[in-house]
């Protein structure tokens, strides 16, 4: 039951004290009100733009990998080459587009690898090199880190810088050793250091393929390679 107008309330003051109190102090929990509300509103603004940006950047994410899916076709000639530098250009100005207007969306992250391996299809070496070491340092913990890493490790290769290859790669057949593409930087690691004439470490390398990948197609290449080698 409230307390009656002019009795006293647990604390010492009278109902009509507390609601002049209450008057008086109307403006400032009015604001703090409006306040809360505002925050409210600025959170769910926020979240729904956010959730615009991410579904915008993944409809052009979509495009650009439409157009590169086609270039797996196989197709031969030089109209087919003509196209395939088409579709590049076009994927590579639509992932552009995507790191500049949509730099702070999940779509971005990946934006930037493809942008690294169209760089190296077009064998624009430096901008691919660009492109994966921006990855690297934007997105340490991104879900394509180790992709980004080979990449560099291959575009290394492709500028005859074997010795920085053949590092980049010894470090990631290391660090993700339990990891399904560790092969490929394993295989990076065995050709560039083949390329030094260092051929004993090389068929190192082609000893641990073929023990840690045995009946594979890798692992039976690699035999081969040792065996040659040991001829």
């Amino acid at each position: 039951m409230p307390p009656k107008w002019g009795a006293r309330t647990s604390s010492g003051v009278t109902a009509r004290e507390l609601a002049l109190r209450m008057y008086e102090r109307r403006l400032p929990l009015g604001l703090g009100a409006l306040a809360v509300l505002s925050a409210a509103l600025g959170w769910w603004g926020y979240h729904t733009w956010r959730t615009s940006q991410e579904e915008a950047a993944q409809v052009l994410m979509t495009k650009a990998l439409s157009g590169l899916e086609e270039l797996s076709k196989g197709a031969e000639g030089a109209k087919a080459s003509e196209t395939r530098n088409g579709r590049l250009e076009e994927a590579q100005a639509v992932l552009l587009q995507i790191r500049k207007e949509y730099s702070s969306s999940k779509a971005a992250e990946q934006a930037l690898l493809q942008l690294g391996n169209i760089f190296y299809q077009k064998a624009d070496h430096q901008k691919a090199l660009q492109a994966y070491q921006e990855y690297l340092e934007q997105y340490p913990g991104g879900s394509w880190v180790i992709l980004a890493g080979v990449g560099k490790g291959y575009t290394l290769e492709g500028q005859g810088r074997y010795e920085d290859a053949a590092a980049i790669f010894r470090t990631l057949g290391e660090r993700y050793k339990d990891s399904s593409l560790s092969i490929e930087a394993l295989l990076g690691l065995a050709r560039s250091l083949s390329h030094l004439d260092r051929r004993s470490e090389a068929v190192e390398v082609y000893r641990r393929i073929a023990e840690e990948y045995a009946g594979t197609s890798w692992g039976r290449r690699a035999e081969e390679l040792v065996a040659g080698d040991e001829r």
